[in-house]
């Protein structure tokens, strides 16, 4: 098996580049628009809500499209799980072409600046743990974050992440993560840390694994980093988002996905081999890959309490939110962080 995992990895690499953090997220389809749900439809008649993700590897919601037939069949509603490019899956649902989104809360309200739509978040499907890491060489004097103050830092483009390394680094330094390092964007994060071109590098699983192998070490992460701020072992990040609109007019479908998600991420703790297999034919990545990004999400070993939304994690995005905007990632804070949120009841 452990001369598999290379392999594995490199292969998950080939689409999985934010697969820790992105749960934000490669096929477009024609789908329901919002309205559909609870407007037009006779008495009677199956009603169709689309749910869009941008990644086609999280096993349980793999699981869930495979089987959405089977587990909504007596609910009145299709609930059709997509699968969508990237750079059109937030677009499909700006324009109302899908009814829930999968991404992170950072982009909430960068949903509400671009299409002027108020959202809540209302199950997750990640956390942060360890989330973006700082790795150095195995001979580097560097110990924490402390000694890379004005060194050269590699990381992926910015406008790729979801600010994680952008607040962490400003609750740990108290300055921007541009002013704190000699930063540079690059798709190549690992190449110039490798090739020492920089001394250190933000990485994520799993392209962490051949820096492992190859003797590099991390220094700091963004799951410490937003501990020792928030006291919060593990940030909320990727999972289900509506439209307030939506949710409000179509609480039944909301409390639907939470209860069938919950059951198959209890199915997978207890069975793994059960979810991955039909995982696996849905999506046609092997079984061991999936089986790697279920233990880079930790899917196994997340308690319940972090298997729902938690007033914990209102009060840690009301607090991350106000440095994203310091951080320069949003232009403005929400007004009201706590609305954009369903506690899990």
């Amino acid at each position: 098996m452990r001369n598999r995992r290379p392999a594995a990895v490199a292969a998950v690499l080939a689409t999985a580049t934010a697969v820790a953090l992105a749960l934000t997220g490669c096929a477009t389809s024609s789908t329901a628009t919002p309205d559909s749900t609870s407007e037009g439809s006779a008495e009677g008649e199956t009603k169709t809500v689309t749910v869009g993700i941008d990644i086609p590897f999280h096993p349980l919601y793999a699981y869930l499209t495979a089987k959405s037939d089977e587990i909504f069949a007596d609910s009145g509603y299709d609930i059709d799980f997509e699968v969508l490019d990237a750079t059109t899956l937030v677009p499909s649902f700006g324009r109302g072409d899908i009814d829930i989104v999968t991404t992170v809360p950072s982009f909430q309200p960068r949903i509400k600046d671009q299409y002027g739509i108020d959202t809540q978040f209302f199950y997750p499907m990640a956390r942060w743990t360890p989330g973006s890491e700082l790795y150095v060489a195995g001979d580097s004097d560097i110990q924490s974050i402390e000694d890379l103050a004005g060194k050269k830092v590699a990381i992926p483009p910015l406008a790729t992440r979801f600010g994680a390394e952008e607040a962490a680094v400003l609750a740990t330094t108290g300055e921007t993560i541009q002013d704190y390092f000699e930063l540079t964007e690059t798709d190549a994060a690992a190449q110039e840390l490798t090739l020492g071109r920089a001394d250190a590098a933000f990485i994520e699983a799993p392209a962490t694994a051949p820096l492992i192998e190859a003797g590099f070490r991390p220094v700091y992460n963004v799951q410490e980093a937003f501990e020792e701020e928030f006291g919060d072992p593990a940030v909320l990040s990727g999972g289900f988002i509506a439209s307030n609109e939506f949710a409000e007019a179509n609480p039944e479908v909301i409390d639907l996905i939470v209860q069938a998600t919950q059951d198959v991420w209890t199915q997978f703790q207890e069975d793994p081999e059960s979810v991955l297999t039909v995982a696996s034919d849905e999506t046609g990545i092997p079984v061991e890959q999936l089986e790697l990004v279920s233990q880079i999400l930790n899917l196994a070993e997340m308690p319940d309490d972090q298997k729902i939304v938690s007033e914990t994690d209102v009060a840690t995005w009301s607090a991350i939110f106000p440095l994203l905007v310091e951080a320069g990632f949003l232009t403005e804070e929400p007004e009201d962080p706590a609305s954009m949120f369903i506690v899990t009841e």
